[in-house]
């Protein structure tokens, strides 16, 4: 705590000896530093990882390899199966649908399905999943969608889900 002492000193001056405590000083700082970070960790978790990344020329003037990725494609319709296909350009190679009350068990389909096509979906770029959603669906329910496909952890044990999820709305 803070404190003053008045002591009578020679020459009828008083001398004026102050103590300021700087424990609430660091407390507060404390408190600060705390909830800024708290606060950093919130908003990167709330965060969803979507890309909008297309094919294009790369760096050097040649055209990107196209190469197989997995699609997914959930109708407006709540009713209407979802469509897990996968494709290498337009060219469709497999294709299979969804029940939509079964939305938790697409993570697993996709995985299946990666197993299935090893050699055609054996790039980095294989292990991001194109969502195609329409204007009217649920922000809810894409996230639910999101959810489920980033269940399946990287084999390889760094503790990131193992596909990406490029986002296409119509």
């Amino acid at each position: 705590m803070a404190g003053v002492s008045v002591v009578s000193g020679n020459g009828g001056r008083r001398s004026l000896d102050t103590e300021i405590n700087m424990v609430p000083m660091i407390d507060l700082l404390m408190v600060t530093i705390s909830f800024l970070l708290i606060t950093a960790v919130w908003t990167h978790m709330s965060r969803l990882e979507g890309t909008t990344r297309v094919p294009s020329q790369g760096t050097d003037g040649k055209p990107e390899e196209i190469v197989a990725r997995m699609h997914l494609e959930v109708p407006d319709a709540p009713d209407a199966p979802i469509r897990l296909s996968t494709q290498r350009g337009p060219e469709t190679l497999d294709a299979t649908t969804i029940d939509r009350a079964d939305v938790k068990s697409i993570g697993k389909k996709i995985d299946a399905m990666q197993k299935a096509h090893p050699t055609d979906l054996a790039s980095d770029m294989s292990h991001v999943v194109v969502l195609h959603v329409g204007n009217e669906m649920r922000y809810g329910d894409m996230v639910a969608v999101m959810d489920s496909i980033a269940q399946i952890p990287d084999p390889r044990g760094h503790g990131e889900p193992n596909y990406r999820v490029n986002l296409a709305t119509k």
